[in-house]
């Protein structure tokens, strides 16, 4: 079973679980935070990838 992680955008907050993945934007559910796309960007405000960071919940 994989350990799946959680990454929160430092410029809004949102979060990005890999199990839920974020399916409106093509990025299926059980996608790992490095399996996302390099030009995925935050659904909330728009930052880059390099803006998330991994956080525990």
């Amino acid at each position: 079973m994989t350990d799946f992680k959680t990454w929160m955008c430092l410029i809004c907050g949102w979060i990005y679980d890999e199990a839920a993945g974020d399916p409106d934007h093509d990025v299926a559910p059980g996608t790992v935070w490095a399996q996302v796309p390099m030009n995925w960007t935050c659904p909330e405000c728009g930052a880059r990838k390099e803006d998330f960071e991994m956080v525990q919940i």
